[in-house]
């Protein structure tokens, strides 16, 4: 890894130091700078005192390669970056011809009489330093050599601009150029859902342990458990790709059926594309998800094609009157049974004509537990061409209420998802 080139990351505002808010462009140029194969050292977050910025800089050069700042570039007298880099290289400020006409048009349309130079000099950059165009803003960002081996780039604070300066105004493929287009790092992530975290970490322990290249992590959350996978060049051996694509071989043969996806893959990616190829379609009938489940659905380009219905029948008599669901049985077993959650998926598709229909009945809490189904308890059916089945699963019920609502989403997906594949039937539990 001591190969790699290295950065760190600036955010810049006492907005950010004082909690008021949140702080997502480090999150997204770490990761950014990641892909490209720059190892992120440290995240910095300075307020707007003068002098803090211009001492960082100082701790920094020759320390690292690269230096991201993003903030501090706006038209107000505690946006002090673009003075604090001109006195740290000791040049001048010079203007961006280009940027000038449109920033007094920009002032035109609202004031009356000439912008002020305050408002100007967001138009303006240090000498010999390259303009970074702003599509979406009027703060327009920089980068520069700060010598000693550290290339410094300079983005506006709000969101929408700062990505807007790194992905479209040129500041990331300057990056690439500065790197050389060398393939320093690969990086894959790897979804699995059936297992918790700790049972799934058991079967890769021996390949997350071990010393060297690559370096894996894992994580969880109610929706899957990924495993991550960094992996480098090994110097005359092995591209980073090679090492990553390894890995990847060796989880797929160790994961199985667990595995159902990569990098930005979703699970309800997964399902929509399987039931698109095969030319089906499916039906949600929800209660304790409350529609969760056909909005996730929905969220995916092409779900038109394969969902058409979806209920949610929160309540005893919904249940009855929308899906047909024998009063019987609800009196006998309750709402929250597998018996219902069978009823309720064969009716959805009984009701819709789909090929398939998946159900949800269960207690996300905080309330409405008892000693035999306590929260988290849920039912889920599915009704399909080969027949109807329901299993039980008990959730993580300490996430919360959402939590217990977003694993039951997961669950509800991941049973289609078996049955699509011809896979093992997601087990009760």
């Amino acid at each position: 890894m001591s190969t790699l080139p290295t950065g760190v990351v600036l955010s810049i505002g006492e907005e950010l130091l004082e909690g008021r808010v949140l702080d997502t462009n480090s999150q997204c140029l770490s990761r950014e700078l990641l892909s490209l194969g720059v190892q992120v050292r440290k995240c910095f977050t300075l307020g707007d005192v003068a002098g803090d910025l211009h001492s960082q800089l100082e701790d920094l050069r020759g320390q690292v390669q690269f230096v991201v700042s993003s903030g501090g570039l706006g038209p107000t007298a505690d946006d002090r970056v673009r003075a604090e880099v001109s006195a740290f290289l000791d040049v001048p400020l010079e203007p961006i011809p280009e940027a000038i006409a449109p920033l007094r048009a920009v002032w035109a349309r609202a004031h009356e009489g000439e912008p002020p130079d305050s408002f100007l000099n967001q138009a303006h950059v240090p000498l010999g330093a390259t303009p970074i165009r702003n599509r979406v803003g009027t703060a327009w960002g920089f980068s520069c050599d700060l010598g000693q081996g550290t290339h410094l780039f300079c983005l506006p604070g709000p969101p929408q601009e700062c990505r807007s300066t790194f992905f479209e105004g040129g500041g990331r493929e300057e990056l690439e150029v500065l790197l050389g287009g060398e393939d320093f790092l690969a990086l894959g992530t790897f979804h699995t859902t059936g297992l918790p975290e700790s049972k799934v970490e058991a079967l890769v322990h021996d390949l997350m342990t071990q010393e060297g290249n690559p370096r894996m992590g894992i994580t969880a959350s109610p929706r899957k458990v990924s495993i991550s996978v960094m992996a480098w060049r090994e110097p005359g051996g092995k591209s980073a790709t090679e090492v990553l694509e390894g890995t990847a071989a060796k989880l797929r043969t160790r994961l199985g059926d667990l595995l159902w996806g990569r990098d930005g893959q979703t699970l309800e990616r997964v399902v929509v594309g399987e039931l698109l190829q095969r030319g089906e379609t499916v039906a949600t009938a929800e209660s304790c998800t409350g529609g969760l489940l056909a909005a996730t659905l929905t969220k995916v380009s092409g779900a038109s094609e394969v969902f058409g219905f979806g209920w949610s029948t929160y309540s005893n008599q919904a249940k009855m009157a929308q899906l047909g669901v024998d009063p019987t049985l609800l009196e006998r077993h309750g709402a929250v049974s597998q018996e219902v959650a069978y009823a309720m998926a064969e009716g959805a598709r009984k009701a819709s004509g789909s090929t398939w229909a998946i159900s949800a009945t269960g207690i996300a809490g905080p309330s409405g537990g008892t000693e035999g189904k306590p929260v988290g308890t849920v039912f889920l059916g599915l009704a399909g061409p080969k027949g109807s089945f329901s299993v039980h699963r008990r959730q993580f019920s300490r996430a919360g209420r959402e939590g217990v609502q977003l694993q039951t989403v997961r669950d509800c997906l991941e049973l289609l998802r078996r049955e699509l594949k011809g896979l093992p039937r997601l087990p009760s539990v």
